[in-house]
């Protein structure tokens, strides 16, 4: 009995001794295959007691990617104890790698609800969301992405991008969009004074105006046996600075309704071209001035500006025209592209308006836009230098812009260019 006692008692020292050689095995197993790097391990101390942890790595080549990932990459736990973190996390946080393995995520955001509300979807799928970190007290708001990695591998996978520099862009452009209505607003207030002031120039200035002119007409007519010559001549001179002030305030009108906003519509031009021709019609009978119109496009436009803008080019192309030589305005259309270098698909209507007058000098081509600006001295040619600046500026009102080529003694041609709605 004893015998048999004492060979079960071998044989179950010798079955355990064969157990023990198997897990041995299988640890020196999992030490090699760690310091090969077939294993991520970590080994944690809870209350005393050693616990491993240990993630396989499907291939070197994807733990080097994840390594140089442009995004912070971490696996944890169930419970959010750091298993892996790859260096973008580390520079994320200014925190050392092996600092970072063994701590909770939980210490690294600043609001752990927000956290655990993410990873308590992870039943349902991948989940994702914004939270902020705090790394000793610095703020960093980052999109966090949660994978569960079950059934191969007992851990969570999670994904941080640093949104810094985004929030940054979207504050800048909340900001740019705040100053924009605060200057949308200043603007809106400039128009309404605009409006205010054209009101009181054309109404309350003028009215004075027109009587200085009225008087010194009657005056002149009526009361001329009354004066010297030297008076009359003066009274002549009075009457006519104050209907050349009021051409002034007139076109000065005209040039503020420009610079305002008005209803756009389709408008056609050859309608606008008949109607200024009607409104000059004694001015070209009093040159013999004759006006070819091709076939002109419709476009979207203010209909008033249309015929403020023809009238003053094609007043000018008279008002300029050649002593000996009956003006010849030519008027037409085509379509055009490489306008603008920025935009070489672009189309644009060409209307141009080539005369047969005085022309004038390269150098002068890019001056006559500007307001106020006369080539010619006031007794060779009329006007206040603001009817250019005019079309200028309601070419600039419909997006187009207007360019100018002439020769001194041949003429001038002015190329309108209206852009094609797409």
């Amino acid at each position: 009995m004893k015998l048999e006692n004492k060979e079960e008692h071998i044989r179950a020292l010798s079955l355990e001794n064969e157990e023990l050689r198997n897990q041995l095995f299988e640890a020196n197993s999992v030490i090699e295959a760690i310091r090969e790097g077939a294993v991520d391990a970590l080994v944690v101390n809870v209350e005393g007691q050693p616990q491993v942890y240990s993630l396989e790595s499907a291939d070197y080549t994807y733990r080097i990617l994840i390594e140089k990932f442009g995004e912070g990459a971490l696996s944890i736990s169930d419970e959010g104890l750091i298993l892996y973190s790859n260096d973008y996390f580390s520079k994320l946080t200014g925190i050392p790698t092996n600092q970072i393995i063994g701590t909770f995520f939980h210490s690294y955001v600043d609001s752990e609800t927000e956290f655990d509300f993410l990873k308590s979807t992870l039943d349902k799928g991948p989940s994702k969301g914004e939270i902020t970190l705090n790394i000793d007290g610095k703020k960093i708001p980052v999109s966090i992405s949660l994978s569960n990695l079950k059934p191969n591998v007992d851990a969570i996978g999670v994904v941080v991008t640093d949104l810094s520099e985004k929030k940054k862009h979207e504050e800048a452009l909340v900001s740019y969009q705040r100053k924009l209505e605060i200057k949308v607003n200043e603007l809106n207030q400039t128009n309404t004074n605009l409006e205010q002031f054209i009101h009181v120039v054309s109404h309350d200035l003028k009215e004075p105006i027109r009587k200085i002119v009225a008087y010194t007409g009657h005056l002149n007519d009526t009361k001329a046996g009354l004066f010297e010559k030297a008076e009359l001549n003066n009274l002549r001179i009075i009457n006519s600075s104050a209907m050349r002030l009021n051409s002034l305030v007139d076109d000065l009108v005209k040039y503020a309704f420009s610079a305002t906003n008005t209803e756009v519509s389709e408008v056609s031009l050859d309608n606008v071209l008949r109607e200024v021709t009607d409104d000059l019609e004694m001015v070209i009978d009093d040159y013999s001035a004759a006006i070819n119109v091709g076939e002109l496009p419709v476009i979207d436009a203010s209909k008033v500006q249309m015929r403020q803008l023809f009238s003053n080019l094609i007043s000018n192309a008279i008002k300029y025209s050649r002593r000996d030589v009956f003006p010849l305005i030519t008027i037409k259309s085509s379509i055009e592209s490489r306008v603008e270098p920025n935009n070489l698909n672009k189309k644009y209507y060409k209307i141009s308006l080539q005369d047969n007058g005085i022309g004038m000098e390269k150098m002068y081509l890019t001056k006559i836009f500007t307001i106020f600006q006369r080539l010619h001295m006031r007794n060779e040619y009329s006007g206040n230098g603001i009817g250019l600046a005019i079309c200028k500026k309601i070419m600039e009102n419909h997006q187009g812009k207007i360019e100018v080529e002439s020769t001194p003694g041949e003429g001038t041609t002015f190329n309108l260019y209206f852009p094609i709605k797409d």
